[in-house]
């Protein structure tokens, strides 16, 4: 008698695949080497998902934690296709309104994918391992000089690291957003390797936003790390962390003494701008900025507290109020740029879903205990910082990579069972 055929086992399911296509997604959203390239990659992944579900029908597209988020996600879409009514520069209107429909895909395929605990448990190691890529792509531009494609500073010898994206505060931006999950990651996995990796590459970031001179990042970086220092470290951690940074210091001074005077004049220089900046030809920064909330504030009560339309704000910038921020046509504020483009309705219901995951988090944080409670403060935390961090680019409309972070948020958020053991890895 002839034996059965052997078949071979799946390599494997259309699901890891998706999942595959998703981190390669996400790689590519968080570390853009081409605009392009992750967009194709973004339309189609969407139509892999179509795909699936069309497979699987009975594939559950929305679960009840997502109902809110997308219910303002369409709302927030539809009013930018309203928009396109009053907008002065139509096109901008429906350039956005395909913005917020990418925003909307791509939140939703990622929260599809992180209903599985296995993957949101390991979402933190992911926004680690992006910080680490982020820090040391930083360290080959100050140390070569160069820089990647993607950079304005691309074919310029010039130190201020700009990583993969345009410009040193975008950088800066989500390197401060991903930090609090570096800082407690030794808080998850107790080995004593981790804690020194992790304070090397805590005092690594500090250099790096100092020599790139963003303000707004040293200053909540600071209170963050002082905050975690002061309130989540035993003594013994503080006092072996004095005498690291002292010894660092020293053997950094011996070394490289030119390397230790540069860094003190780039310290001093931007400490002493948080107290009083000197006048430029134009405007100093502060005022550039206490001037787009007047611009803005100015732009939304003229229209009823509407909004302009839809990537309308430069449109009516570029007018005589250039001249009052110093050539200066972007919000420079999430916040602002959704007040000024789609007025104080969007602005509030924005404010609703950010203020409830905070809550939600802040309640989770107080009833769980051990590792798990980590792990809800570095979300916790790394929230709060998202007002500091996207107050620092001209506007992050273009980084996609927001709205991988929010879904990761609220699976958090609305996680049915715990995603972290209580026992030491």
């Amino acid at each position: 008698m002839e034996a059965a055929p052997q078949f071979r086992k799946p390599i494997a399911s259309p699901r890891y695949l998706i999942w595959a296509l998703l981190l390669l997604l996400a790689l590519l959203e968080f570390y853009q080497i081409n605009y392009g390239l992750s967009s194709a990659l973004t339309f189609a992944v969407i139509g892999v998902a179509a795909i699936f579900i069309l497979i699987f029908p009975r594939t559950v597209l929305i679960l009840r934690g997502e109902y809110e988020v997308l219910i303002f996600m369409m709302l927030w879409l539809s009013y930018a296709l309203y928009s396109y009514v009053w907008a002065q520069d139509r096109l901008m209107a429906l350039d956005y309104a395909i913005l917020i429909f990418r925003y909307l895909c791509v939140f939703m395929i990622f929260s599809a994918a992180l209903r599985d605990p296995r993957l949101l448990g390991k979402m933190h190691l992911f926004f680690v391992g992006i910080l680490v890529l982020y820090l040391l792509t930083a360290v080959w531009e100050m140390a070569t000089w160069n820089h990647l494609p993607t950079s304005r500073m691309y074919g310029r010898n010039h130190f201020a690291p700009t990583g993969p994206f345009y410009g040193e505060n975008i950088l800066a931006a989500f390197m401060l957003l991903l930090l609090p999950f570096l800082m407690f990651l030794p808080k998850l996995y107790r080995k004593p390797w981790v804690k020194i990796l992790c304070g090397g590459l805590v005092l690594l970031f500090m250099l790096v936003i100092v020599i790139q001179g963003a303000r707004i990042a040293m200053l909540a970086a600071t209170l963050a790390v002082l905050w975690v220092y002061l309130f989540y470290s035993s003594a013994r951690t503080k006092t072996i962390g004095v005498v690291v940074i002292l010894m660092a210091g020293f053997m950094f001074y011996q070394i490289t003494p030119s390397g230790v005077k540069f860094a003190r004049f780039m310290l001093s220089r931007e400490l002493r701008s948080f107290g009083s900046e000197r006048e430029t030809v134009t405007m100093s920064s502060l005022k550039i900025r206490k001037q787009l909330f007047v611009e803005t504030f100015d732009l939304a009560s003229s229209t009823a507290l509407m909004g302009v339309g839809g990537g309308n704000f430069e449109h009516y910038m570029n007018t005589d109020r250039e001249y009052r921020t110093a050539g200066i046509i972007n919000a420079h504020n999430w916040l602002l740029e959704i007040l000024g483009n789609f007025g104080v309705i969007i602005l509030m219901g924005f404010l609703y879903i950010y203020i409830k995951w905070l809550y939600m988090l802040w309640r989770l944080y107080m009833k769980s205990r051990g590792r798990e409670r980590y792990l809800y403060l570095m979300y916790l935390m790394s929230l709060l910082l998202f007002i500091a961090s996207s107050a620092l680019p001209s506007s992050i409309r273009w980084n996609h990579l927001i709205w991988i972070y929010f879904a990761a948020i609220n699976a958090v958020c609305h996680a049915r069972q715990p995603l972290i053991e209580d026992t030491n890895a």
